[in-house]
């Protein structure tokens, strides 16, 4: 029998995956609601088993959807989550049609022996595939809304503990780098503005009582925990590098994938932005490398293309082949770097922008963990920029 596992986290994925098959399951993957929906609709599993906390679509949505159509309403669904385990998650699980509810970590035998005695009732009919409980929209939105609005409030409670641990660590790295008072008010900034911006959208969502308006602040609170989330990631990658710890780990990769995903994470920005993005690859791009170090950079590189460009402008991506080595070019119409800046470009927090004024946002570390883990790959990155013409970062990269 085929279960589908569905999680954002790769190694909750392959842990789950590992303890079905030593139960003799045949096991597919998604990263999220929206991937597992796709995967459903194509060749129905007999049981999914579903993270709840995910992005594009989470377990709590996917459920509705599976058991709202008609084709694939009696495949059994379980959620097993670590981030929901309260009484009320449970019981809007259930409400919506959900098989079981286990709250990670679990025992290994527990899983099995659960997943196989669902299975075989329902296959013998001793047990009626479950149907959802809530059949009117806006009474499941209004549950589904309370429990996302918890689960908010308790991130951002986790989210500022961590953001007052992290200001005290990066007072220290300050003071070992004597950093200049206007860069380190600017992180400061950087830091504390998501958490503001999420508690204020919090504030909102508890006050209204229109369902729709709701679920656009808490998107909005979403949003601006998730920018937090990146800047963290960064300072603690920067803070990694600088030890020498951050090493990658090496698979076979297909880069022209890698840089097609990250194009589509930016895809929002993109559309704000009103930038066009031409891609572009030339030759075998399949190399030894780290699949999400190496898409953290692309992320970084496009993200400076499209902030630091004009309105209507342009980005243009290439990826060459030649001789065992693969080079990558970024280059955008943007405002361009000053020559005197240039050499100081990777340098770990630095900002073109250094006043408190600054039009652009950033930490400045971006191009610095770029670098890393570039070199860490055993290839070299380089700029060209002209001022009012834009610039061009360019990495090669060994097969």
């Amino acid at each position: 029998m085929t279960i589908l596992v569905v999680d954002d986290s790769k190694a909750d994925r392959i842990l789950l995956t590992k303890i079905l098959e030593n139960g003799g399951f045949e096991v597919v993957t998604a990263v999220d609601g929206k991937n597992a929906l796709e995967m459903i609709r194509s060749d129905a599993p007999d049981m999914i088993i579903t993270d709840i906390m995910m992005p594009v679509i989470d377990g709590f949505q996917l459920c509705r959807e599976v058991k709202q159509d008609p084709a694939l309403m009696n495949i059994p669904l379980v959620f097993y989550t670590a981030s929901y385990r309260e009484e009320d998650d449970e019981a809007l699980a259930m409400r919506i049609g959900a098989a079981a509810f286990f709250r990670k970590p679990e025992e290994p035998h527990k899983i099995i022996n659960s997943v196989k005695k669902i299975l075989e009732e329902y296959k013998s009919g001793k047990t009626e595939p479950q149907q959802p409980l809530i059949s009117d929209e806006k009474e499941y939105l209004a549950l589904y809304s309370s429990r996302l609005v918890k689960k908010l409030e308790d991130k951002f409670l986790e989210l500022e503990s961590a953001n007052t641990k992290l200001e005290a660590a990066y007072d220290e790295l300050k003071s070992i780098d004597r950093l200049k008072d206007n860069i380190i008010s600017n992180v400061t900034h950087e830091l504390r503005t998501p958490i503001m911006l999420a508690g204020g959208f919090l504030e909102l969502a508890l006050d209204e009582t229109d369902p729709i308006k709701r679920n656009q602040h808490l998107t909005k609170s979403i949003d601006a925990l998730k920018r937090e989330d990146k800047i963290v990631i960064d300072l603690i990658e920067t803070a990694t590098a600088e030890k020498g710890l951050l090493k990658p780990f090496t698979d076979t990769i297909d880069l022209g994938k890698i840089i097609t995903a990250a194009v589509e994470n930016l895809k929002p920005k993109v559309t704000i932005y009103d930038i066009n993005i031409d891609v572009s690859f030339d030759g075998d791009l399949i190399m030894l490398g780290d699949y999400y170090q190496l898409k953290h950079v692309m992320i970084n590189l496009i993200d400076n293309a499209i902030k630091f460009n004009v309105k209507q402008g342009k980005v243009e991506i290439n990826a060459t082949e030649d001789n065992g080595q693969i080079q990558v070019c970024i280059k955008d119409t943007g405002i361009g770097i000053p020559g005197d800046k240039l050499v100081k470009i990777f340098d770990k927090l630095y900002q073109i922008e250094s006043d408190t004024n600054r039009k652009y946002g950033g930490t400045g570390i971006g191009l610095t963990i770029a670098k890393h883990i570039i070199e860490g790959h055993g290839g070299s990155i380089w700029v060209k920029s002209e001022v009012g013409e834009g610039s061009t970062f360019c990495f090669n990269l060994p097969k």
